[in-house]
């Protein structure tokens, strides 16, 4: 009995044994301790962050949201904008996110989680220039003079206005700008300030005069189907021809036609001049404030002083300015040959003074010649009236004598939203071909007039190609 005593207990002592090891085993591959309780005040883990620097392309207001578009790319990031969102400006430490503008250049981190904006600021080496009414494109060179400073261009450069995203030929001197960017690289071309058309009727007591336009020196040929290209805002219309002229008062908006109907007129009296040109030699072009001006009879001008400029193939240009200040004055100018010896001067009138320029000058005299020898034709959209610098050419397709140079040209269709687009013509000695988008159909106002507000997505905005025979 005794041993069989013994037996039991080392049986159960080996059991107690195994059942320690296979427990011990079985809590080797735990780590330990087993459970960590978490500290109070421990802080939770920050949501990730990602940076990135581009233009504000969009501000959707009522969903708090911008898009940025990265400045060397075409990436596009959708991001949310709440009261916590840390949002300076240029001069500003905190601002609201309905403020931001399309065209800034933001540095914006957010939350890579849900997209909301932790902090956004304008760069420190971003510059800006606003209230720019005098800019110009080299094409050759795909440079942006502004305030008399060159900036590149690129096709990652934004141009857009208050309607969104356009393209550059759709900016038209008459514009008002705000350039953005960085070194010498311009980022982005905003229109603070569009232009619409003025359309004439019931003038041809006037036909074959002058139209001037409010007080920024625009000035067109009085001619059929007469419609102009003008700055947004209240201007005073005058048309001027044989000692009579007569005004209005009218009101252009962006994008828009503004009809002003001369049957009722009222004969504008005041200071008021005609000029006689006396011009050599015969079939030298003339030019007031940019536009070519028939001067084969004597021009009816307000008084005031006026850009003027005689241009000929062959001859050095002359520039100068002209002051009318009488009722009647006569104005004589002699261009020489571009090789001759002889020094360019004007002959001495007390109403003009200038000098002469040579091919290489930037005034609109020089940059605009006929060559008699080529053509331009428009091809499309068809049906529509083709102005050039506010001078009607015909209904599309039509095809006129080729004007070198920088030019406006405006298609117009009834119905239709007017557009108009600035294009080089190169002097190349070749025939040039001009086909540009349809144009977008108008909704009528309650008052009959157009609406002009595009309904087109950016990506069919009009665009147009050019070829030479």
């Amino acid at each position: 009995m005794e041993g069989t005593e013994d037996m039991k207990r080392g049986c159960h002592f080996l059991a107690c044994l195994m059942v320690t090891a296979s427990l011990v085993l079985s809590l080797g591959g735990c780590s330990f301790p087993f459970r960590q309780e978490k500290a109070e005040g421990t802080a939770q883990p920050q949501a990730a962050t990602k940076s990135v620097t581009g233009i504000v392309v969009e501000n959707h207001v009522n969903m708090s949201q911008i898009q940025v578009r990265e400045l060397e790319s075409d990436v596009i990031c959708t991001l949310t904008y709440a009261p916590t969102s840390q949002i300076g400006g240029k001069y500003e430490s905190q601002r609201e996110g309905d403020s931001i503008s399309v065209g800034e250049i933001l540095h914006v981190t957010y939350n890579t989680d849900n997209a909301k904006i932790v902090s956004a600021t304008v760069p420190e080496d971003v510059w800006e220039y606003q209230d720019v009414r005098k800019f110009s494109f080299n094409k050759d060179e795909d440079m942006l003079l502004v305030a008399g400073r060159k900036f590149q261009y690129t096709d990652q450069t934004y141009y857009g206005s208050a309607l969104g995203e356009i393209q550059a030929m759709e900016l038209n001197n008459q514009d008002v700008l705000t350039v953005r960017g960085i070194g010498i690289r311009a980022y982005s071309v905003v229109r603070t300030q569009g232009h619409g058309y003025i359309r004439f009727t019931n003038y041809n007591d006037f036909m074959g005069g002058i139209a001037e336009v409010g007080d920024r020196g625009l000035m067109a040929q009085i001619g059929e189907n007469m419609l102009i290209t003008a700055p947004e805002g209240i201007h005073r219309v005058t048309l001027f021809k044989n000692g009579r002229a007569a005004a209005k008062t009218v009101e252009v908006a962006s994008d828009r036609e503004t009809i002003v109907d001369y049957k009722d007129y009222k004969e504008e009296a005041g200071n008021i001049g005609e000029v006689t040109f006396e011009i050599e030699p015969e079939g030298a072009d003339l030019y007031l404030n940019g536009t070519q001006v028939d001067y084969s009879a004597p021009v009816t001008l307000n008084f005031g002083k006026y850009r003027l400029g005689v241009a000929l193939s062959g001859y050095t240009s002359y520039t100068g300015i002209l002051n009318v200040k009488s009722s009647s004055e006569t104005i004589s100018i002699s261009l020489e040959e571009a090789n001759s010896s002889v020094s360019n001067e004007a002959t001495a009138t007390p109403g003009a003074t200038g000098t002469p320029s040579s091919s290489d000058s930037d005034s609109d005299t020089v940059t605009k010649k006929i060559d008699s020898e080529h053509t331009i034709t428009v091809t499309a959209p068809e049906g529509a009236e083709v102005f050039v610098d506010n001078v009607y050419k015909g209904m599309a397709p039509c095809t006129f004598t080729k004007i070198i140079g920088s030019l406006t040209i405006t298609l117009s269709d009834a119905g239709y939203e007017t557009k108009s687009y600035s294009v080089d013509i190169l002097d190349d000695g070749k025939n040039a071909k001009l086909s540009f988008a349809d144009l977008v159909k108008e909704d009528a106002d309650d008052d009959g007039t157009s609406d002009s507000s595009p309904t087109s997505s950016p990506a069919s905005t009009p665009s147009s190609t050019k070829k030479s025979d």
